[in-house]
């Protein structure tokens, strides 16, 4: 018998083509997108093998980049959805994460059933903007949900101005500019006047790792042991390197340097914008991976690998489920918007004195004003030493 032959099936034709395949035979199903000869939407898997309804998901799909060119094509007016449709098979869209590609798309979907799906966009003003956002805070976007901040919203505004920015760039294959300009150009995002930002203190570190502890040594198994240390290895982590948790997470032993000069290698795949970063640890923190290590029996892989597939690494979700189980065992109060990430600000607060280029390259940001904003907090220790500065300004001194 012959090798068998991977499927694979063309929809459409030069100039608007979608392209259906497995890349071994049985295996689950991918798809691309080629408008006037070039590929705009790279690889993307279907995740199911069903062929007959990946068959039917890309005649939908053709008909609608289709029914796009042609309006486009014809010098008519461009509506919200047609701009939406040509913007999520772009490759400006397709290069960002897969998970912020699935939030801009709700924060999109959500904007077009408010705005209207048939809207000219250039029939739109900082009214309806204004409208939105006062409907979002009451939480009376559909579909349906509760009331939101203006960080939210903002992050709604972030995507429908991207993609309005990528159109003015953009052109069809008959070489017409997408759109002619931003109608929301200047548009000025909400700000929220009393941000909600909780730091984590050392104290409540000390007693959460105190409780994990505690926790470990009641387990009734190893598979329970295990995973109370691996909890208390993600809060050391985070606590010594001000990392977000979906870093942390997706650290390998390979990443871990502990040799004469320890690092660790934070990696660009696992990095929310993209940047990878060797970063030096001091020896107290080398010894405690270097323990942690021989306690779980770690050779190499993930440093939290699944129990159950260590192919892949554990879902975020059981940090925060086995935190919230530690804290309240713990008897620390719980901080009202959020978990892991006050660590992250606890972290960044503590070294204001160090200079702010080197604050944000240890801990992964690439915008000093988002760390100057949002994460370094006033504190009551610092507000009273510039409070007790004891020189005077003296007649003649400028």
């Amino acid at each position: 018998m012959g090798k068998k032959k991977c499927w694979r099936l063309s929809l459409g034709e030069y100039g608007c083509r979608v392209i259906l395949f497995e890349r071994t035979p049985g295996s689950t199903l991918y798809r691309e997108v080629y408008i006037g000869g070039k590929r705009v939407a790279a690889k993307k898997s279907l995740k199911h093998r069903d062929k007959d309804r990946a068959k039917a998901n890309g005649y939908s799909l053709l008909a609608t980049l289709t029914s796009g060119q042609e309006v486009l094509s014809e010098g008519q007016r461009l509506t919200l959805q047609t701009l939406f449709d040509n913007y999520i098979v772009s490759p400006a869209h397709q290069a960002k994460k897969e998970r912020t590609q699935r939030e801009d798309d709700q924060r999109l979907r959500r904007l077009l059933a408010f705005l209207g799906r048939d809207r000219d966009v250039m029939s739109m003003s900082p009214s309806d903007i204004q409208r939105y956002i006062e409907a979002r805070r009451r939480g009376q976007c559909r579909p349906a949900g509760k009331p939101v901040r203006a960080r939210a919203i903002g992050a709604d505004l972030v995507a429908l101005n991207t993609m309005l920015n990528w159109a003015t760039r953009e052109r069809t294959a008959q070489g017409q500019i997408l759109l002619q300009h931003n109608p929301l150009k200047g548009l000025r995002l909400p700000v929220e006047k009393n941000p909600h930002r909780p730091v984590a203190t050392f104290e409540r570190y000390v007693k959460t790792r105190t409780a994990i502890h505690r926790l470990a040594a009641n387990s009734q198994s190893e598979k329970e042991r295990a995973r109370w240390m691996k909890l208390e290895l993600a809060l050391v982590l985070v606590e010594a390197t001000g990392r977000r948790l979906g870093s942390v997470r997706q650290l390998r032993w390979e990443d871990i340097e502990l040799g004469k000069q320890p690092s660790i290698r934070w990696r660009a795949d696992a990095d929310k914008k993209g940047y990878e970063t060797v970063v030096p640890i001091p020896g107290k923190l080398a010894e405690e991976l270097r323990d942690f290590r021989r306690r779980l029996g770690a050779v190499g892989g993930w440093v939290f690998a699944r129990q159950s597939d260590s192919v892949n690494p554990m879902d975020r979700h059981l940090f925060d489920r086995w935190l919230r189980v530690a804290e309240k065992k713990a008897g620390v109060p719980k901080l009202d918007g959020g978990l892991w990430h006050p660590y992250r600000r606890k972290w960044a607060t503590e070294r204001k004195q160090h200079p702010l280029r080197d604050v944000a390259e240890v801990g992964g940001w690439k915008d000093t004003e988002t760390l100057l904003t949002c994460y370094q907090q006033p504190d009551s220790e610092t507000l009273l030493s510039v409070m007790s500065e004891p020189h005077k300004l003296r007649d003649g001194v400028c």
